[in-house]
């Protein structure tokens, strides 16, 4: 009963945190600066190119991020949201999309209908992403592609939480390190302060980012196997400091990301998101 207490109140949560956000959501987010644009829409270019290009269904669409980039790409979208408010945002006049107000454990479409599911910055909003990718997995098509970015690295929140590392960032140098020590520990108080809500909806609305601190990509990898994926890639990045050192140059972000990807798993702790690709 209190896991099912649990769940509700991250699903209210949600709802109420992405109802007060929905008017400025997208000149607020980062994931909307021309920069990140441009990369989503070449990945989506590149999954309607290999799974296909009929249906592509977005889990937790908020105000139509990736619907907006998957018009050219898709004969169709399905955008798939519990909050009213984000999906009032929306802009449905390419005539390709419909939108659903749903919890994504249990969408009302038929099995094996869509060539791409996404899900931008949003499984750390939810309680158990387990009943998600299952649903995930029934809607796809045999060759089908799951899709997700922004999915919070336990390891770097594991990291950068770590009370040795918040005292001696105390004496650093470092702006970025003091930085995102902030962001990461302050983050829900500040979204509450801005917003006019209590901190602790904010914390029940990034669940397993606030509150369990992160998703380790080693359960992930079983969980999409269990459910019947046949092939899953996740990719760590967005290290610390990147956003600094991209300003000054491209090339030399990408050698660092290159080089840290190479001595993977012992960096994993300094990148902050992942990317999950399965295919059924």
């Amino acid at each position: 009963m209190k896991e099912l207490e649990t769940k509700d109140k991250v699903l209210r949560a949600n709802i109420d945190l992405h109802s007060v956000l929905a008017n400025t959501y997208d000149t607020e987010q980062p994931h909307y600066r021309p920069e990140n644009r441009a990369l989503v829409s070449a990945k989506l270019a590149e999954l309607a190119d290999s799974a296909g290009n009929d249906l592509l269904i977005d889990f937790g669409c908020g105000t139509g991020f990736v619907i907006q980039l998957a018009v050219p790409h898709f004969n169709f979208i399905s955008g798939v949201d519990i909050t009213p408010a984000m999906l009032s945002m929306i802009d449905k006049s390419s005539g390709k999309v419909k939108l659903y107000q749903a919890n994504t454990e249990a969408v009302p479409l038929e099995a094996k209908t869509a060539n791409v599911i996404t899900a931008n910055s949003y499984l750390h909003h939810l309680y158990d992403i387990r009943p998600t990718i299952a649903e995930a997995y029934r809607l796809l098509k045999d060759g089908g592609v799951f899709y997700s970015e922004e999915d919070p690295n336990f390891y770097f929140w594991e990291a950068i939480k770590d009370p040795n590392v918040i005292e001696e960032a105390k004496n650093s140098d470092s702006v970025t390190l003091k930085r995102e020590i902030s962001a990461i520990l302050e983050v829900h108080k500040k979204i509450g302060e801005k917003k006019g809500m209590d901190p602790n909806i904010v914390k029940m609305a990034e669940y397993q980012k606030i509150m369990v601190g992160g998703m380790r990509a080693e359960e992930l990898y079983k969980i999409f196997y269990q459910t019947g994926f046949s092939k899953v890639n996740i990719e760590y990045y967005w290290f610390l400091g990147q956003a600094k050192i991209m300003h000054q140059s491209a090339d030399l972000s990408h050698k660092i990301q290159s080089y840290l990807h190479s001595i993977l798993p012992l960096s994993k702790h300094l990148f902050k998101y992942f990317k999950i690709e399965a295919w059924k």
